[in-house]
């Protein structure tokens, strides 16, 4: 405890200097009509003087004390798939794993509206069949296969231009052998009966495995792809962005894996990805006391999803040991990172609403509310937050105990979860004055502003004079900004303007979009 409580303190010390400015940053910023420009990073920054900015943790639904879902008895439930939406059904369908002592089983779930879970046949689980036959490929070929044959991570996607086959994905088969083990494309027609197709991803199946990509960066050799492997559909580029788990077998330090995670642009689902495209692990855990990590934490499992102008996603913290006041030895937690091109990230850094730095979802106690709580492991669906109506509403799962426990006990009970964020609620600026770089944005004419009042806006010309200011008083996701009655592009008269954005006490700042 007095180790986390040190680097805590230093935590704070370094992110109070950060925020005493100025700093100047960057030239002309593209913005697109329409798109949120969040204060997540420093990318839409040109300079700022006295900014504080908080990262705000979803608020739990019943305090995260109870599933939405329970897990069966002697069972828990992992968000080991996805959720989408079928335009044929008119549901969200949520894919679920559960995990019990001695076997893995694929659910489906459907929502009209994403909020209520809707029983179907009379259950509220309802099994979805993932082909585990080897079918044409040589049995001799998986006779070095260990422990239970299973499906791990699955990651799927909707595809609204095939009626064929709408749902496509990637399950991790796990204990295959060296030449099976990995990722095999799947495909469904309605989300429940699956089709195996052919191996995309050859995986590290473990000791003596020599066909693995093997990686060497900051002094650290970590191997892959491993199970933790799943992929997110761009809806913008209709590209795929494949999420590689990589790690070190044989542990460094207190026995620390060096779960890392890396990232790989794919034009296709189906067909085999070179490993060696990926030259750098983007997500490497320190196994140090630095930059908001203890010697334990191992970075389990990543999501990405695009939000508006950049790209974000939850950061799987697993540390076998250390208690945490927010998660005890043996659980998992998340954290929040950011990136402006999918490939590239970082962790959020700033001081949460609790006052800790970087945790965006903690564990409640372990075995809390008898256990059916969120105090054990948790992992979350791979599509990233659902938007309904003018909430971001985040599913995860979680045990109630994490893995240290005795085997029955141990990664048992608890099951799905949900959270609640305000839309474009991740971070705010809370303090000080922030100014953005020249704003290059065809046709815009309006300024809406999503913030707690009191906030100052001005339009600032090429040399930094007011054009004009506006002051938002209120709470607003869509706050319209008027200049003395007059527009943006009224008050600017065309060019690049910057706006300056004042948060008086008491005042929030989320985002802005041009319209």
């Amino acid at each position: 405890m007095t180790r986390y409580c040190t680097w805590l303190g230093s935590a704070i010390l370094l992110l109070a200097w950060a925020g005493c400015g100025p700093v100047s940053r960057g030239g002309p910023l593209v913005v697109q009509p329409g798109v949120a420009q969040l204060f997540v990073d420093d990318a839409i920054i040109e300079s700022d003087r006295g900014m504080i900015r908080t990262l705000h943790q979803p608020v739990k639904d019943h305090g995260g004390e109870r599933p939405i879902i329970d897990a069966p008895p002697k069972t828990s439930l992992l968000a080991y798939g996805t959720i989408v939406f079928d335009t044929k059904l008119d549901r969200y369908v949520m894919f679920v794993q559960e995990f019990a002592p001695e076997t893995r089983q694929m659910y489906q779930v459907l929502s009209r509206d994403g909020i209520n879970w809707e029983p179907t046949d009379g259950r509220l689980l309802d099994p979805v069949s993932l082909d585990r036959n080897l079918g044409d490929v040589p049995r001799d070929k998986a006779i070095n296969a260990a422990g239970s044959r299973e499906i791990d991570l699955f990651s799927c996607y909707y595809d609204r231009t095939d009626a064929t086959y709408p749902y496509k994905g990637w399950a991790w088969f796990a204990n295959w052998g060296n030449d099976l083990e990995g990722i095999f494309y799947i495909r469904s027609r309605d989300g429940k009966a699956w089709e195996r197709g052919r191996q995309i991803v050859n995986g590290f199946a473990g000791p003596g495995d020599a066909s693995c990509r093997t990686i060497r960066q900051d002094g650290k050799l970590v191997r892959g792809p491993g199970d933790v492997t799943l992929f997110y559909h761009d809806p913008v580029s209709n590209r795929f962005l494949g999420i590689f788990k990589f790690f070190n077998h044989d542990g460094v330090g207190a026995g620390n894996n060096l779960r890392s995670r890396a990232y790989l642009w794919l034009d296709r689902l189906d067909e085999p990805v070179d490993t060696n495209r990926i030259m750098r692990i983007a997500l490497l855990p320190p196994n140090a006391y630095r930059s908001g990590d203890t010697p334990f934490d191992e970075y389990y499992a990543t999501t990405a999803w695009r939000y508006e102008s950049l790209w974000l996603g939850t950061l799987k913290i697993f540390h076998p040991h250390g208690d945490y006041p927010h998660s005890a030895a043996g659980c998992a937690f998340f954290k929040l990172v950011v990136s402006r091109d999918g490939l590239n990230w970082n962790k959020v850094p700033y001081l949460n609403d609790g006052g800790v730095p970087e945790v965006f979802l903690p564990n409640g106690p372990e075995g809390g509310h008898g256990g059916r709580n969120d105090g054990g492991y948790m992992s979350d669906f791979s599509q990233g937050p659902l938007r309904i109506g003018d909430e971001l509403i985040f599913y995860y799962s979680a045990s109630s105990w994490g893995k240290n426990l005795p085997r029955e006990q141990r990664l048992m009970g608890g099951g799905i979860f949900r959270g609640r964020l305000r839309l474009d609620g991740f971070v705010s600026v809370d303090k000080g004055n922030v100014t953005t770089r020249p704003l290059m944005c065809s046709g815009a004419k309006e300024l809406m502003v999503n913030a707690v009042g009191p906030v100052k806006v001005e339009v600032l010309d090429a040399a930094g004079e007011a054009l004009g200011s506006a002051t938002l008083e209120g709470d607003s996701i869509r706050h319209a900004a008027r200049f003395d009655g007059k527009s943006l592009a009224e008050t600017a008269g065309g060019g690049n303007p910057r706006l300056r954005f004042t948060v008086e006490p008491g005042g929030k700042l989320y985002s802005f979009t041009l319209n």
